[in-house]
């Protein structure tokens, strides 16, 4: 699957399972900080002299962690078509008017396929829908 390729390549390169950062615990700061601060908040929290000070991250600055999570594996390509949507206001010529507009998706089937070729997704679930089980 393309998990395992992946994991190959990094095992063959030397980098860890939390490559491009550096462990875990970057990694888990990486998924806090996209999740739950703005760009320039998040630039300005990593310039801070007690940041920079105690925590000795690899990287400083926000156009550096981007860099790191757009280093990351992506899923199914992005598409884009153009849709036409008609209103419900008419215009100067008394015709409905009409605008159109990006639709930005992914081929659910790819989705669906990196899902299930992404061993470390399948046993979050499977672990995750025992311990429902186990608590009702």
């Amino acid at each position: 699957t393309k998990f395992e390729l992946l994991q190959e390549v990094r095992t063959e390169a030397g980098q860890d399972e939390w490559a491009p950062f550096a462990g875990k615990d970057e990694w888990e700061l990486a998924m806090w900080l996209m999740k739950n601060v703005g760009q320039k908040s998040a630039d300005e929290f990593l310039k801070l002299p007690i940041t920079r000070n105690r925590t000795n991250l690899s990287f400083h600055n926000n156009y550096m962690f981007l860099k790191k999570v757009d280093a990351l594996p992506t899923g199914p390509d992005w598409e884009c078509k153009i849709v036409k949507t008609t209103g419900d206001r008419r215009g100067e010529d008394g015709k409905m008017m009409e605008e159109e507009m990006e639709l930005w998706f992914r081929n659910p089937i790819d989705c669906v396929k990196e899902l299930i070729g992404n061993c470390y997704v399948l046993l979050t679930q499977v672990c995750e829908s025992t311990v429902k089980t186990l608590d009702t």
